[in-house]
């Protein structure tokens, strides 16, 4: 009896396990066409013509050892990376060859002190000027070969970055970009301190008007957020200069005018992100590749078969990132409104599952589950930097009216269209007792004193106003 018993117990569970493995053959049978998109953003190829006078290649460049040219070292960089990610890009990171120092590159250090540590430094003016003239040219002497080569950048009639969508993809030195614009500040601000303003501030414009452009057109996440973050060490510099110079307000229109030039549209994160899902359908079909290797164990192969379709898999890993991509092409209102739902189309598309069994592609989708970053971080601190812009703008209007501090309420209120807050289009907040305008950002800023989250801008005294 208690044999039988037990048969029928081990048949039973038999029978069940059976089940269950055929429910996933049969739900798991039929893969999809890969769809064009799909098949687009995984077969991406490099320009066919690259134009010598892109600033990028010379970004690649920028570190060569005395005597190279760093254009020539820029191209052949980018040759040798454009022929790796051919041969490599079916690689795991793990078998990719990774070498970011070229042999007639020399490795960027960057020395404490040399330039201002924004979220420790009160005022980054004051910072810079409290050295002397000697020490500044020291400074500037042993750095002239990264300043020379980001003059040649500036001065490129183009900059378009060329980054092949690999896990492994070599970064270039944005190191060395920052610290070289972060030098030119330092000379700007000399040049203003020694009655020089008109030079000072052009090239303190001129160099503002590169942080545009590399914000506009930058192709990888890790450019964008360092595109932002020399935009708003701009912001702050122009407002503490503004602070320490009142005579400055002259130079108001020349300020708008860069103000205006910023545009959500042409400068979002989007195209970032895009690169993101073509790196990340990269890895996902290499994952499929590595498991079907030669090397691989026939159970290894069987399972990978038995629960992961391959074009279905590619087809999700793009819907997934994509969502990211498409909240990040919104305006920053459209991102507050619709970024919780990124969440419910994700378990969408997870479909059926318990506890992170999923029954269509469940390889696929724990991966993603496991895997995935959360974007939202990255797409604020992208609108919190047009919060700046737009915090700073409104001073400046309020300086080009010369705007009695009783009338400025009301004058915030009828220019909130042009200077609103992006995530919830409100007026920009006045704190009459500190006679200061206030606006509020989601994402601590490494480009503010202490990383505060609430930006404050003191507004110069009028007693009446020249019209509004």
């Amino acid at each position: 009896m208690l044999k039988k018993i037990l048969l029928r117990s081990l048949l039973g569970i038999l029978l069940i396990v059976t089940s269950i493995v055929l429910l996933f053959v049969v739900a798991n049978w039929q893969d999809q066409s890969l769809r064009p998109e799909v098949q687009a953003s995984l077969n991406w190829q490099p320009p066919k013509n690259i134009d010598d006078d892109n600033g990028y290649l010379i970004l690649l460049g920028m570190n060569a050892k005395d005597g190279v040219d760093p254009l020539d070292l820029g191209k052949r960089i980018l040759e040798s990376e454009l022929a790796r990610y051919d041969r490599e890009k079916n690689l795991m990171l793990d078998d990719a060859t990774i070498d970011n120092v070229h042999p007639e590159s020399q490795t960027f250090r960057k020395l404490d002190g040399e330039i201002c540590d924004y979220t420790r430094t009160p005022n980054c003016v004051q910072f810079y000027l409290s050295r002397t003239v000697e020490q500044e040219q020291e400074i500037l002497q042993s750095r002239k070969a990264i300043l020379a080569n980001f003059v040649m950048i500036q001065a490129s009639r183009d900059y378009q970055e060329i980054v092949p969508p690999f896990i492994a993809a070599n970064i270039p030195s944005f190191g060395a970009l920052l610290h070289a614009m972060e030098l030119e500040r330092m000379k700007a601000i000399r040049l203003i301190e020694q009655g020089k303003t008109d030079q000072g501030f052009s090239e303190l414009m001129k160099l503002a008007a590169y942080s545009q452009r590399w914000m506009e057109n930058n192709s990888s996440l890790i450019s964008h957020l360092l595109a932002t973050v020399t935009v708003q060490r701009d912001l702050r510099i122009v407002d503490e200069l503004l602070q320490r110079y009142p005579e400055l307000i002259h130079e108001q229109a020349h300020i708008q005018a860069w103000l205006g030039r910023f545009s959500e549209k042409k400068m979002s994160i989007g195209r970032a992100l895009d690169l993101e899902t073509s790196v990340n359908l990269r890895t996902m079909h290499s994952i499929r590749l590595e498991s079907v290797a030669a090397q691989s164990s026939v159970w290894q192969k069987f399972l990978i078969d038995l629960f992961n379709r391959p074009n279905a898999s590619l087809n999700l890993t793009y819907d997934w990132h994509q969502m990211w991509s498409a909240l990040a092409e919104r305006s920053g209102r459209g991102y507050l409104i619709h970024r919780e739902e990124v969440q419910g189309k994700q378990d969408a598309l997870l479909g059926f599952g318990v506890s992170n069994f999923y029954l269509l592609d469940p390889i696929t989708k724990i991966l993603l589950g496991v895997s995935t970053p959360s974007y939202e971080t990255y797409i604020e601190k992208h609108f919190d930097t047009f919060a700046q812009i737009n915090l700073l703008a409104m001073k400046m209007a309020l300086i080009e009216k010369k705007i009695a501090s009783s009338a400025i309420p009301q004058f915030v209120q009828d220019h909130t269209k042009q200077y609103a807050n992006p995530y919830d289009g409100k007026a920009i907040g006045w704190d009459a007792e500190k006679h200061q305008l206030f606006i509020e950002i989601r994402q601590e800023s490494d480009q503010l004193y202490q990383k505060v989250k609430i930006l404050r801008l003191d507004v110069p005294r009028f007693t009446s106003a020249v019209g509004t």
